[in-house]
């Protein structure tokens, strides 16, 4: 509802008007050294609290830009000492699939500025506070882990993010231990990983992270050329897995190391921007 605008009435600014007068006449009657000093009793009880005000909230702002790029940079340094470690276990082990380690991209830092309300949440808002050429299916982590992933860009600087809680998501992952993939689902409460043969080798507590294998979408042919999300982000660690005597595949739960009830600041990943012109766009 709309407020209206308190106009002052005719006594009111007569009655200003006098005491401005009765200030200025009692100021210019005073000897200087008192005019000087009464002078600046005044404006110090006057302008001394706006200032004082205002200052407070430019240090305020100042430091949440400051702790935004800290995040950033933690989460930067914490993704690369991951991706070293996971390099160097992948060279001891000499086994798994043949992907690209650690990470490669940027980190933008947004802030969510909206969530669902519901039980089990599916959806947030963010925003950025610079213009971002960000598209949809772009990875979206927080300083735990990975979160979910761009849905639908509502401008350079707001966008939509699907959760790992959406009804319908699903994600390649893969158990760093072992080099095992699977596909990752929500099912009601719960997260599982699905397509890992029963005689294969999962123990509760280890860690589960992203594959970097392409996801399928629901929009068709355009998901096979969409951004894939990068290997390497962790996601969770195995709460349970066991080999049922009448499945084909093992029943793997999964605890996940983010959520978005107590986020204020998450990173979408950007990819690197190529050294050269991309084939047939003639731009950068």
């Amino acid at each position: 509802m709309r407020r209206e605008a308190v106009t002052p009435s005719t006594r009111d600014r007569t009655l200003a008007l006098i005491v401005c007068t009765v200030l200025a006449l009692t100021l210019m009657l005073l000897p200087g050294n008192a005019r000087i000093l009464v002078a600046d009793r005044l404006g110090r009880v006057l302008t001394a609290p706006y200032w004082s005000v205002r200052t407070f909230l430019d240090d305020m702002a100042e430091l949440r830009r400051e702790n935004t790029d800290l995040q950033r940079e933690l989460a930067l340094r914490e993704l690369q000492a991951q991706a070293a470690a996971r390099g160097q276990r992948d060279m001891e082990r000499l086994a798994g699939p043949a992907l690209e380690a650690g990470f490669t991209g940027d980190l933008v830092p947004c802030r969510v500025v909206m969530r669902q309300s519901a039980r089990f949440a599916t959806m947030i808002k963010i925003r950025s506070a610079e213009p971002v050429d960000w598209e949809p299916w772009l990875p979206v982590i927080s300083r735990l882990g990975y979160l979910g992933r761009l849905k639908t860009v509502i401008s350079p600087l707001e966008a939509w993010v699907e959760l790992m809680s959406a009804p319908d998501f699903a994600l390649g992952v893969e158990f760093p231990r072992t080099g095992l993939l699977g596909i990752m689902r929500p099912r009601a409460d719960r997260f599982v990983v699905e397509m890992v043969g029963r005689d294969e080798d999962v123990q509760a507590g280890e860690m589960v992270i992203t594959s970097g294998v392409a996801e399928i979408r629901e929009d068709g042919a355009e998901s096979l050329v969409s951004a894939a999300t990068p290997r390497g982000f962790p996601v969770g660690t195995v709460a349970h897995a066991s080999s049922p005597n009448d499945q084909v595949f093992m029943d793997i739960g999964i605890s996940p190391l983010a959520t978005c009830d107590f986020n204020e600041t998450v990173f979408v990943v950007m990819p690197l921007a190529p050294a050269g012109p991309a084939v047939g766009t003639g731009r950068p």
